[in-house]
């Protein structure tokens, strides 16, 4: 049986001989120094043996290190060589996947376990194996691609060498679903638990997150979504919750544009698994951050911000049930963590209570939780930031457009507003202005009360009440009127 296959650090890594015995690269080959000619038959002859032998050969020490030493020297390779390597890896990973099922439903000797178990073995390298190669082929792509995009080095590289281009985005796309997949099958009779070992979730995880950092990357769509289901499977089905939700806030801080990607990771976890673990892990955090943070990092409290307004968005209901931990923030000194809160509460408003099944006690809580949150939008109106003052009228017309906001509150709402029209700030005049105008487009009456048709009866009624008898007060004024 081959050696046991870790994940290493990074690629190189590979090459150190370790106390365990782990299977580490042994004879490498310098694939730069190879002539074209020769380069082309040492990819052929990798992709023969990948295709012509068992799905787990790669565990095998030649054909491991053949294939590290491509690995290594990836961004070297022409771009047919490149595509020769990339299909034999991932058709091999493609076939495995099915194989680990096939596995579970093999029968087992009843003397014996011992082949069961040295196939397992063996699949589950070969399972680790490709999985760290394709992997490590998609950053070292990307950073190829990175720094070819490099201003400073784009005129050198030009006059250097002609670049090699090759349609890589469909491989990528195809590598990361791949990857995707692999995470979704039933894993447990290979990693022997429901949750694989932490050194290969840690790997997924890491690089995944890695290359969330790329804005470019994630302009293609199904790159993207293949991300977010990596992320939200390691996060919720094999409980990585803890890690993935310190390097979600990391890159949040970090990066405005990861933000609606990482909501949207988030809101398709819970939706496919059924678990709002890592949402709620979020949340808490998030909560139990202390505010004089926040308003000492202010790029870093807008992304938070506009990363809750997003879950709000989509999970609305599971937002609503852990309100709580942050409503202690509105006290804290940031404002535009205060403009996010009132946000917030203007989606779970609109999405969070609309249902109307259930049982009565559970209809009474959800009415009151949702009169609690009008309570704290009628009082953040006197919030002392104009500018979130300002946010909350923008929300409190966003519910009147939507028809969120209830006859009862209507004329108090109306009256916060005129009294805003006096507010010192202009930014808040103007949102109160708004929202007047946006109660009388959709007021519950009618956006036009049409008195045309009441006014020749109004001077009916007008004249018979005064043709009543003005010493009969017993006498009803509907008396004597057509029926």
């Amino acid at each position: 049986m081959a050696p046991s296959f870790i994940f290493p650090q990074n690629l190189r890594a590979l090459e150190e001989e370790h106390e365990d015995g782990r299977l580490y690269a042994q004879t490498l080959t310098d694939t730069a120094a190879l002539r074209p000619s020769e380069l082309e038959e040492f990819v052929k002859g990798v992709s023969f043996d990948l295709s012509d032998k068992e799905l787990f050969c790669v565990e095998e020490q030649d054909v491991f290190d053949r294939v590290y030493s491509l690995i290594r020297g990836f961004s070297s390779l022409t771009p047919a060589c490149k595509l020769n390597l990339v299909e034999s890896l991932r058709s091999n990973l493609s076939v495995l996947l099915p194989n680990v099922d096939l596995l579970s439903r093999a029968p087992r000797a009843q003397d014996d376990d011992s082949p069961v178990l040295d196939r397992v073995a063996s699949h589950r390298n070969a399972f680790k194996i490709y999985t760290f190669f394709l992997f490590n082929i998609i950053l070292a792509e990307e950073s190829n691609i990175s720094s070819n995009n490099n201003p400073k080095a784009a005129v050198s590289t030009r006059k250097k060498q002609p670049i090699n281009s090759w349609n890589w985005e469909p491989q990528r796309r195809r590598i990361l679903n791949l990857i995707a997949n692999s995470l979704e099958i039933n894993l447990v009779l290979l990693f022997g638990s429901s949750d694989p070992d932490e050194n290969y979730l840690s790997f997924i995880a890491k690089n995944a997150f890695s290359l969330f950092e790329n804005a470019t990357l994630l302009k293609d769509s199904e790159t993207k979504e293949a991300l977010c289901r990596i992320i939200g499977t390691c996060a919720t089905k094999y409980h990585y919750t803890q890690p993935s939700c310190a390097s979600i806030l990391h890159l949040i801080h970090k990066y405005d544009f990861v933000i609606t990607h990482m909501a949207d990771a988030v809101a398709g976890a819970e939706k496919k698994y059924a678990d709002g673990s890592l949402a709620n892990s979020l949340i808490r955090e998030i909560g139990r951050t202390n505010p004089k943070d926040y308003a000492k990092d202010t790029v870093g409290a807008e992304n938070i911000g506009r990363f809750l307004v997003e879950l709000a968005d989509r999970m609305p209901k599971l937002i609503s049930i852990n309100i709580g931990v942050l409503v202690p923030h509105f006290g804290g000194e940031s404002y535009k963590i205060r403009n996010a809160l009132v946000g917030v509460l203007g989606k779970l408003v609109a999405k969070a209570f609309k249902d109307v099944e259930g049982e009565v006690s559970s209809k009474s809580i959800r009415l009151r939780t949702k009169h609690a949150m009008l309570e704290i939008l009628l009082e953040r109106c006197r919030d002392v930031s104009a500018y979130t003052r300002s946010r909350v009228l923008q929300v409190w017309a966003e519910l009147c457009e939507e028809h969120s906001v209830s006859i009862g509150l209507w004329n108090e709402v109306a009256a916060v507003a005129a009294g805003r029209l006096e507010d010192k700030s202009a930014i808040v005049r103007k949102s109160a202005l708004n929202l007047l105008i946006m109660m009388l487009q959709h007021n519950p009456f009618g956006p036009q009360l049409r008195i045309a048709s009441f006014e020749a009866t109004l001077e009916q009624y007008k004249k018979k009440l005064n043709d009543l008898e003005p010493d009969a007060p017993s006498e009803s004024v509907l008396d004597g009127l057509p029926v």
